[in-house]
Order: structure tokens, then C-alpha cells, then sequence
């Protein structure tokens, strides 16, 4: 059993993950459903329509899956997460923050995953030896748009990838912290996000990515990989 003081760490992130990409909205609804087995999907539209399913359940619990794993714990960092919270999800495994990551996504900007929503293949962006499937979604009303997967024991949805264009901006000035802070946590999380570096770099290639957002992403991308 979590003692009582990581417990508590771990549902602040949880709550704080679930504000990333909503703050149009009042926050997530927590699910108490079993975290799933930690698969992925076998095909990238087999993991974008599993989503919108889960999403319109709504089961957030079978969603959690479907992030590629750390991404949703470092995400937080994007809402002010503690340097020691974000290490421990990183440690511990953030399934469950996933879960509310995707519960208050579907509050928020994600509308255009629910509701009568088709998916299509649409290619692949190859990055840094990294290969992201872009998966087009289209709502029922609403313009299309794309959501990028990896497959990562399974496919997934890359949220760096997919999302990032969100991200960047409120994600700078934490890494910045990290560089000047010498804890086995904070070199832990800079080692994580080396990681979805590609990401980020895959993102600004996303159709209809803005110039200016671009530039966001890739000054975090600066951050993250700067030496010394």
C-alpha cells in the first residue's frame, strides 16, 4: 500500500495533470474504474477510435492506455507540478494521471473527439529515427484534424506529438528550472524529456501548426537539450 505522503503527491498530479490542455474548463472528472492492461492498439486508427470510444463511455480508465506512458506525468509540468511529484509518477507509473489527463480533455479542447467522429490513415512523419503515424479525425462538425501515434508496447497516441502546439509555451520556464536544479528527481525528468524531444520536433510539422507556435515548441526543445 502508497504511505500516506506519496498518496498525497500523487493525487495533487493527478488533479494537476488533468488541467493541461483545459483551462477553458472547470477540470476533470476522476474515474474509478481498474486501470487496464498497459497495451496499446493494433493499428494507429485502431488506437484513435478506441479513444473517442473510451472518451464517449466515458471510461477515462481505458483511455489511460492510449497515452504513451510518462507523457501524461510530464505534461503536468505545463500546469505547475512539483519537480518530486512528476519524479515519482515517472517512477511509479501515471496511468491514472493519464485518465484524468483524458478526462479533462474531453471537457475542454477535445470536443472534436467526441460525438460521430471518423478516422483515417494519413501517412507517417518521420523524426529523428522516430516514426509517428498521423491518424485524421473528423468530427461531425468541425474541421479535421490530426492526432499523431507511435507504437510503444502497442500504438498509442504521442500527446507531445498530437498536442504540443499546447504544451510549449507553459512548459519553458519549468525545464528551465530543472537545468539548475541538481536533484536525482529533477536529472530524472530532464532525462525523460530528451525523450519526446522528437515529439516536440514532430509537432511543429502537424498541418496547420502556426509559424509563431512553432517557435514556441522549438524554444522548448532548445531548453530541454541544452547543455551545460
Amino acid at each position: 500500500m502508497m504511505p500516506m505522503r506519496r498518496r498525497a503527491h500523487t493525487h495533487r498530479l493527478i488533479l494537476t495533470a488533468a488541467l493541461a490542455f483545459v483551462s477553458a474548463c472547470g477540470g476533470g472528472t476522476t474515474t474509478e474504474t481498474t486501470l487496464p492492461p498497459d497495451v496499446g492498439e493494433t493499428t494507429p486508427v485502431a488506437a484513435v477510435e478506441a479513444l473517442v470510444e473510451a472518451i464517449g463511455a466515458p471510461d477515462f480508465a481505458a483511455a489511460s492506455r492510449l497515452a504513451i506512458p510518462d507523457h501524461a506525468a510530464l505534461a503536468a509540468l505545463a500546469e505547475g507540478a512539483t519537480f518530486g511529484d512528476v519524479a515519482e509518477a515517472l517512477r511509479e507509473g501515471d496511468q491514472e494521471i493519464a485518465a484524468n489527463f483524458w478526462a479533462g480533455f474531453a471537457q475542454g479542447t477535445g470536443s472534436f473527439l467526441t460525438g460521430d467522429v471518423s478516422a483515417a490513415d494519413d501517412g507517417t512523419i518521420d523524426q529523428d529515427g522516430v516514426t509517428f503515424h498521423s491518424v485524421t479525425v473528423t468530427p461531425a462538425s468541425g474541421d479535421p484534424r490530426s492526432i499523431l501515434v507511435r507504437d510503444v508496447g502497442g500504438f498509442r497516441v504521442d500527446l507531445f506529438a498530437s498536442f504540443g502546439s499546447g504544451l510549449a509555451d507553459k512548459m519553458t520556464a519549468p525545464v528551465e528550472r530543472l537545468l539548475v536544479t541538481q536533484t536525482d528527481d529533477a536529472r530524472l525528468i530532464l532525462a525523460s524529456l530528451q525523450d519526446v524531444v522528437p515529439s516536440l520536433l514532430a509537432a511543429t510539422q502537424v498541418p496547420g501548426t502556426a509559424g509563431a507556435v512553432s517557435q514556441q515548441i522549438l524554444a522548448l526543445v532548445e531548453v530541454i537539450t541544452r547543455v551545460g
